[in-house]
């Protein structure tokens, strides 16, 4: 028992409270001209930018190597954090694993297609290797094979922008012969089939579960109304098929603020002349809910969507790239109740030339924080951009960054189970690293 007390303090290092921008209103607000950065922000030095939030870079090309894909976080409909807000993964295979508090490097993980964290289990990821559905165990690089799919060549996990429902039961896979493609909703709890439909040759672009798993939503790659355009939604069984609409612009499946599983994207040619840029629709019903209103001439019209603050529900992130729009190059936090409050995290500065270049933002899961890539308007070169996070100065928690280089009085490190180890002999595997300053302890899991 003293072992497992001596764990759980080693863990709760970082206890911040939940902060976030001031709230204010989409009409109220003192919309300003987008100004450039003057500043570059060098490598895990926190700064405080326009808005009076926190920032930090926590990627480096140096730490990292080269102008590499894992310098920057993978997707807006991509958790990077894990379930305690513990680690943070970026992209690119093998993917940089962080610490989820200082942000500093801590190893590279052999992760499997399309991973995602667990919503329960701190170090473990789902994902897909060939037709096998697998559990990865990020302490120790190992994979399980949770059901190989033996009826399909492959299977995907939603054609790559899936999500589980989020206490981790079921999931939407896309099953794969040649160009026949098939959806299936898997019960992970049970190793259970719940429902297939084939959908033949189609122009698939993504599948997905609701965050409550009460329904599954396919998207396809075309506009339109017909069988194999624009969005439909079942219950999750797969059954009771209905239109849900027939644009596909960026968005994502989320919670409003009455506990209603919505897909939240922006505007379209309906709700745009009437002054709202980002609308709701509730999956039960398909009813819409236009929402930012603004009379001037331009909102929000283009960029990523993201409701993966999973544990804040009733709050959409925005990440607007498009145009010379109110919010230009900004993230912005919405409420989902029709009443326009906003929270303004702050300009993110990426450029949008290529697709690996945008910001692509997305909260970690209570939305205190937002990773986001940016290329900081071109201020680092190269193909792939760097990733920073912005939050709340309360909830950053980068305060034990060792930013003026000062050097630990001792280093101690203690295996998994609390003991007390000799540096010298450390075999593979997870240690943690205790850093004793003047004033000051920092802990932090490392893997040899």
């Amino acid at each position: 028992m003293k072992q497992l007390i001596y764990i759980s303090l080693l863990f709760s290092l970082f206890v911040n409270a939940q902060s976030y921008p001031v709230q204010e209103t989409v009409l109220t607000t003192n919309w300003q001209s987008y100004q450039a950065p003057t500043n570059y922000p060098e490598y895990l030095i926190p700064f405080t930018n326009e808005f009076n939030n926190e920032v930090v870079r926590i990627s480096e090309e140096n730490t990292f190597g080269g102008n590499i894909q894992q310098l920057r976080h993978h997707y807006s409909l991509d958790e990077p954090f894990n379930s305690d807000g513990s680690l943070i993964k970026l992209s690119g295979y093998p993917c940089a694993i962080l610490d989820g508090n200082t942000y500093e490097f801590l190893f590279w993980a052999s992760i499997p297609s399309s991973a995602t964290w667990s919503y329960t289990e701190p170090n473990i990821m789902y994902g897909i290797i060939g037709n096998r559905f697998v559990r990865y165990d990020v302490t120790t690089n190992n994979y399980s094979t949770i059901r190989t799919f033996s009826e399909y060549l492959s299977i995907s996990y939603g054609e790559g922008k899936g999500n589980m429902s989020i206490d981790d039961r079921y999931i939407g896979l896309v099953g794969r012969n040649g160009s026949n493609l098939t959806l299936i909703v898997y019960d992970n709890h049970n190793d259970n089939v719940i429902a297939t439909k084939n959908i033949g040759n189609v122009p698939l672009s993504w599948f997905s579960v609701s965050q409550s798993g009460l329904y599954a939503v396919t998207c396809y790659l075309d506009d339109g109304f017909a069988d194999d355009e624009g969005m439909y939604v079942y219950n999750i069984d797969l059954t009771n098929r209905r239109f849900l609409d027939n644009d596909t612009k960026h968005g994502d499946l989320g919670i409003d603020t009455n506990g209603n599983d919505v897909y939240v994207t922006f505007g379209d040619d309906v709700t745009r002349p009437n002054d709202y840029f980002i609308k709701m629709i509730r999956l039960s019903d398909s009813n819409v809910t236009p929402l930012f209103y603004y009379t001037a001439d331009n909102g929000v019209w283009n960029g990523h969507i993201s409701c993966r603050n999973t544990s804040r529900h009733g709050w959409v992130y925005i990440t607007e790239g498009c145009c010379q729009t109110i919010g230009m190059r900004e993230i912005i936090a919405l409420k989902l109740d029709g009443s326009d409050t906003i929270e303004r995290f702050g300009y993110h500065h990426a450029t949008s030339t290529t697709y690996q270049q945008q910001a692509q933002s997305v909260p970690n899961r209570d939305g205190t924080k937002v990773i986001f890539s940016s290329s900081w308007n071109n201020t680092f070169s190269g193909t792939f951009p760097r990733a920073f996070i912005v939050g709340a100065t309360e909830t950053l928690g980068i305060t034990s960054v060792n930013v003026t280089h000062e050097i630990p009085t001792r280093v101690n490190y203690y295996n998994i189970l609390g003991q007390k180890v000799s540096k010298q002999n450390l075999s593979n595997g997870i240690y943690i690293e205790e850093k004793v300053y003047k004033n000051r302890v920092e802990r932090k899991l490392i893997m040899l």
